[in-house]
Order: C-alpha cells, then structure tokens, then sequence
C-alpha cells in the first residue's frame, strides 16, 4: 500500500495515490478526506478545500473513486487506515454504525447545525435515534428525457407511466434521431446487481405505485412489503418494458450506473430516472439543447421519488478530529454550500440540493431546472427506511428484482414470493423483524 504524498509547500494538497492513502502519513495540519465522487465532482471539492484553507490554515487531502470506493474503504477499515472524514450517500449510515468507525455527532456542536433543513438531518439520523453524519447535500430523482427526439416525434412530456411506456417505444421504434437505423432505444435501465442498483433505480417507481420494501409493523419493528400488489405491478411494469417492448437499452440488467450514463450520452437510449448530479453532465453531452429535465412521472399511487443526499461522515480513529469537524462547518456554511453548488470549469456540483436553509436555489444556480429539483423534494420526495442497515436490504431487493427480470417466462409473484422471505431473514438478522 502506498502512501499519498505530503506537500507541504502547498496551500492545497490535491493528491490522491493508485492505492490506499495511508492515514497516519497526514501532518497535524492536513486532513484526509475521501469522496465517492467522479473526477468531474473532484474539481469542485478542490475548491471548496481551497477556500477552507485560506479560512483556517488545514489543508486537505484528497481520495476520490466511483466503482471501487467501498472495496477501498474495507479494506482500509480492515488495516486500521481510515481517513479523517469520509463523504458518501445516506445509504451508507447503517453500513458505517454496524462496523463501529464513525463518531457519534453531537449536533449542538456542529457549528451552524440549527441552520440546516430538518428533512437533511433525518437521513443523519440511525435506528436507535442518535446522529452518526452531518449533511451535507440533498437531492431528487428527476426525468431526462432526449427533447430533439421527443418534439421530433411529436410526443408530450410523460406524466404518467403509461405515457413513460408510450414515449420509450417511440424512442426505440420510430428512428428519433432520423438516421435510418434501428439503433436506438426509450428507457435507461441501471439493473445491476452492484450497489443494490437494480432496487435503488426501481424504489422511485415501487412508491409511485403505492409499494415499498419493508412497512413498519409495531415499534421498530418492520415486515417484507413486496408481496403486496403494488410490488407485482412494478416488476411486471418493468418486464413489460425489457422483455415484450424490449425498449431498454442492451445488456440493461448488468449496467451499472457509469453504463447507463454511457447509454444516454451517447445517443443510445433516451429516457433516464436518476439524480440531478447528472444535470450538468448531459448539459455537455448530449447538450443542453437536446435535453430535457422534468418531473417523474406519476403511477397508480401518486407521485414520489427517491429523496437522497451525501453525509460527512467523521471517523472514530481520526488523529485530527478538531480539524475534520471544522471542515464539516465549512462544507455546510452558506460559502461552502455555494462553493459546492457552483462547479468550477469542467466540474460537477456535489450540494445538489443546498441542507443550509440560508442558501437559495434559485438565486444560486439561476436555473428553473434545479428550483423543480427542489420542489420535487420537498413535495414528494421519498426517504429510506430507518433501519439498522438499508444497504443490505437493497442488495437483497436488487437481487432479486434482477433475477426476475433476466428470466423473462418466470411468473413475478412467484418470484416476489421467495425475495419477500429473503427480505425477511435479513430484517431478523438485523433484529427488526415483526413477530
């Protein structure tokens, strides 16, 4: 394992090594802090660390990964070699309390804790009722959609899933980009197994249903919701797009979401529900002119989509936890709110949505797109259930709505039927299980 290098001449370390960043390499006034965040995302945590180094006098080091950050982080647990400070998605609060490395947070003491949204804290917020994060931004699923294509086509704005169903398959029968071949297809699809996202891209739609995965069942207590109907219309909805439509993009059930980015930038597929990280990205390419953000559509049970977001996360074994929190104060003030909303040249914003209710979206990003992200949110955003570990109950989910739909002829509620009792063994592994 190799250590990332210390520079101290800098007023800005922004190295980050092939390997594992060694903990115990940092000076008294350099912190470690390690992002799941794109090389596009790094830019603008660049910046927001350099403004905090002008504030304080800490410099920051940085890791940054995407496809591999929670392998490095095992293994990193493993050895005793964490960082001071580790940002990652709301997902990962149960995961990071079950194996005992982050710090309990105190929020009387986070300075400017009283000036963040009380939705922001929720996703902070572990099963037993203690705080094991910080916020530090939030976010909304929303819908982008191939404008060109659809006004092409002649076709409205999908409202519904049945207008969803209609668009992707005049995306993949009607030749949208006029170039003679049958070469393009309606729905994006992350079905991988990877990360849970097969379950993690379909929960938006399983709420817009009326379903979800696990439903409360007296006093911290929950049950395996996904033998209810609204579980078997959303697979069967989604077999119906893969199997008889064959609207999704090629080899959709193993894509993960790097390659279901791919599929939409590059002209493959033409409608994608995902998070509004991916805004400024498709604003390059495809392009602003041929994109278009809109709300997710509503199903048989309403409106609702996933409602998510980053944590700073502060590390038990961290040498430098005064420092580490000042860091934290910094990225949740309304400058480092800004900073991390206004991504540099080349970048990509990581606060999405800003947790400080001092800073408005509006005004910052001058951008009607990022006000409906908001709106989405705060209306009908959907919060994970608060159990000990979400992560493990969403791979399980993905896993089996995965299984399903790359085998076509097998009967959904069936197949609902057997992830329903896997659901179930993990919530009594987590000691949540109704009785």
């Amino acid at each position: 394992m190799r250590s990332a290098s210390k520079r101290h001449g800098l007023a800005l370390a922004t190295l980050f090594s092939l390997g594992l960043p060694h903990g115990a390499a940092c000076a008294d006034d350099t912190i470690q802090v390690w992002t799941r965040s794109s090389a596009d995302g790094r830019k603008t945590y660049d910046t927001i660390a350099e403004a905090f180094t002008k504030k304080s006098g800490v410099r920051v080091e940085y890791f940054n990964a995407m496809t591999d950050f929670e392998q490095r982080l095992a293994r990193a647990a493993a050895g005793n070699d964490l960082p001071d400070l580790i940002i990652n998605d709301v997902g990962s609060l149960g995961q990071f309390v079950g194996m005992g490395i982050v710090d309990e947070i105190d929020r009387g003491k986070i300075a400017g804790s009283a000036d963040l949204h009380e939705a922001a804290w929720r996703g902070a917020k572990a099963h037993n009722g203690r705080y094991y994060a910080v916020p530090t931004s939030a976010q909304a699923h929303v819908l982008f959609i191939r404008k060109d294509w659809r006004t092409r086509l002649k076709m409205p704005v999908p409202q519904t899933w049945a207008d969803v169903q209609a668009l992707a398959k005049a995306f993949t029968e009607k030749d949208p980009d006029g170039n003679g071949r049958a070469d393009t297809y309606g729905f994006v699809f992350p079905g991988s197994t990877t990360r849970g996202y097969a379950a993690w891209f379909m929960s938006s739609f399983l709420w817009q249903a009326g379903g979800d995965f696990i439903r409360p069942a007296g006093q911290d207590q929950y049950k395996s919701a996904l033998t209810e109907p609204a579980a078997v219309q959303t697979l069967n909805w989604f077999k119906r797009l893969l199997c008889d439509d064959k609207v999704m993009q090629p080899n959709a059930i193993n894509a993960t979401t790097q390659e279901a980015n791919q599929a939409f930038i590059s002209g493959q597929a033409g409608m994608y529900l995902s998070g509004p990280y991916h805004i400024a990205l498709f604003d390059k390419e495809p392009g602003r002119d041929k994109v278009e953000v809109v709300p997710a559509p509503a199903g048989s049970g309403g409106k609702a989509v996933l409602a998510g977001g980053e944590l700073a996360y502060l590390m038990k074994t961290s040498a430098h936890k005064a420092a580490a929190q000042k860091f934290v104060e910094f990225l949740i003030s309304p400058e480092g709110q800004s900073l991390g909303m206004k991504a540099p040249a080349g970048g990509l914003p990581v606060v999405r949505l800003p947790v400080n209710k001092k800073v408005d979206v509006g005004a910052t990003y001058q951008d009607p797109r990022w006000q409906m992200v908001a709106d989405e949110y705060a209306q009908h955003g959907h919060a994970l259930a608060a159990i000990p570990n979400w992560a493990k109950v969403q791979q399980v989910a993905a896993e089996g709505f995965n299984g399903s739909l790359a085998r076509c002829s097998t009967a959904v509620q069936a197949d609902l039927q057997a992830l329903s009792a896997k659901v179930d063994e993990e919530l009594a592994r987590q000691k949540v299980l109704a009785k």
